[in-house]
């Protein structure tokens, strides 16, 4: 499935929405699988790879295995035979792993985006860390990585209901839900287990709007809408006028994306849908309607924004704007970041493909200066009212490509002591991490969403002048094989 919001600046990370095509180890993604009729195997289950599958071995060949476990003796059956590895399917458990677990939502299983439901949450935990060290070794050759074991949810959070933002599609059938994996069906759900309660309640308003009013040709209309809520948002961000008396409703943004020669337009167009919506559903502050015709290819109905907080800073996020989305593990992201850095009185900090200054709000806090370089003009609009907001002054914010503006600041000689970047899933440029190994940050820390481009990378930043002195998985995404990390380069004195 694509990303919520059309246009967030990070695409292709997992934050946004189910993202299911990642390669598994450098293999193909999963989606490629045809044949329903090959043999079956009877394997002996020894590892996982990165992407959630099982891994045995068959005539000197990797199989991967979706569903299986390390440890675990099954028959599955060959779904797609390639010259040095193949892919299978479960058939039967004959000898359970002790990790493995009865799946809670196993029709959920279907979207693809839940890799590991039948996969105990240590375990799963366990396994993230031995993944990240292992792609370490692999790809970015550093014989005994220094990974520390994966950081789990708090105490007392819901590892299942975490996401605040997620995007759901709209069937020909006027089904309403997650699409199934490699099909273009939806799974209809008359409600989320799989997100926060606040979206879940907010889905749930909306989904039975659009059945009301929509009815079996909601497709006609729309093919899919994302979900985005401030759940831990000030109490000031929903306007009296939309939140019922007695009633706590996380602020919540709609984005619908329609189709090619929508219905909207013979239903009163799309300022009145997005009116009857905002009136009609508790929490909603803001409807962006995506892919209307005759230049009208983003309206926007109310806000298109939330304010959301973390730990003692408010952010503005639009509709455009990448945010992480798990609420409780985000404060400790950022604590694990700054706490890598070892910032010290006076320092100048760098915040590299910086989105909405999730970390360079936090790191004023603690530099005399801050420069944010990102891409995304909706996300540079974001930080830049966030430091307002939060009244810092020491934050400059640049709109543009890493790579060219650290090349800018490098020719000017500018002073950076210490780094922070974040980029997408493809990681960073290569030009990047050149230009920054030239001007000579004491610490880099590098935030990555996948380990395999972040162990690329390491070993390109590392290969001169720089050590690995950390890296830190934090579960982002219980349940899934998405794995993030906190890595710490050192600069050898």
């Amino acid at each position: 499935m694509t990303n919520g919001y059309s246009g967030v600046s990070r695409s292709s990370r997992p934050g946004d929405a189910f993202d299911e095509s990642a390669g598994i180890n450098g293999a193909p993604a999963a989606t490629d699988e045809a044949a329903s009729d090959g043999p079956i195997l009877e394997l002996e289950l020894a590892d996982l790879a990165y992407g959630g599958d099982a891994v045995g071995r068959y005539q000197g060949r990797a199989v991967f295995v979706s569903g299986g476990l390390p440890g675990e003796l099954v028959r599955a059956r060959l779904t797609r035979e390639r010259s040095n590895y193949a892919r299978a399917t479960l058939v039967e458990v004959l000898r359970p792993s002790p990790d493995r677990v009865e799946p809670r939502y196993p029709e959920l299983g279907e979207s693809g985006g839940f890799q590991w439901q039948h996969l105990a949450y240590p375990a799963q935990l366990h396994w993230k860390t031995r993944i990240v060290r292992q792609l370490l070794t692999r790809i970015g050759h550093f014989p005994n990585p220094p990974v520390q074991p994966a950081i789990g949810m708090p105490n007392g959070s819901d590892p299942w209901r975490y996401r605040t933002v997620a995007q759901f599609a709209i069937g020909h059938d006027g089904a309403i839900g997650f699409r199934r994996a490699g099909s273009h069906d939806v799974l209809d759900m008359p409600t989320c287990p799989l997100v926060h309660p606040a979206l879940d309640a907010l889905f749930r308003s909306v989904r039975a709007w659009l059945r009301d009013n929509w009815g079996e040709d909601a497709s006609a209309y729309a093919e899919r809408f994302t979900l985005r809520v401030a759940a831990s948002s000030p109490a000031a961000s929903i306007p009296r006028a939309v939140q019922p008396e007695g009633i706590r409703r996380a602020p919540g943004l709609l984005a619908i994306e329609t189709r090619p020669g929508s219905a909207i337009d013979l239903a009163g167009g799309p300022y009145a849908l997005g009116e009857a919506l905002l009136e009609a559903i508790p929490g909603l502050v803001g409807v962006v309607i995506l892919g209307m015709p005759g230049g009208r290819g983003r309206v926007v109905v109310g806000q298109d924004f939330v304010h959301e907080r973390v730990l003692n800073r408010t952010f503005r996020i639009s509709a455009g704007s990448f945010f992480q989305v798990n609420a409780a593990q985000t404060p400790v992201l950022v604590r694990q970041a700054l706490q890598a850095l070892r910032l010290r009185q006076g320092d100048w900090a760098l915040d590299g493909y910086s989105g909405v200054g999730l970390f360079s709000l936090f790191l004023a806090e603690h530099v005399t200066h801050v420069h944010a370089v990102e891409s995304q003009p909706s996300a540079v609009a974001d930080a830049r009212a966030s430091a307002a907001l939060n009244g810092i002054i020491n934050l400059t914010v640049t709109e543009g490509v890493l790579e060219r503006v650290l090349g800018t600041l490098r020719r000017q000689g500018q002073r950076l002591d210490v780094a922070l970047v974040d980029p997408a899933r493809a990681g960073c440029h290569p030009r990047a991490l050149t230009e920054l190994r030239q001007i000579g940050p004491r610490t880099l820390v590098y935030i990555s969403c996948d380990p395999s481009t972040l162990a690329r990378d390491l070993n390109l930043f590392c290969a001169d002048g720089y050590r690995l002195v950390s890296v830190q998985p934090v579960d982002m995404f219980p349940f899934t094989s998405h794995i993030e990390c906190v890595a710490v380069c050192e600069r050898i004195r």
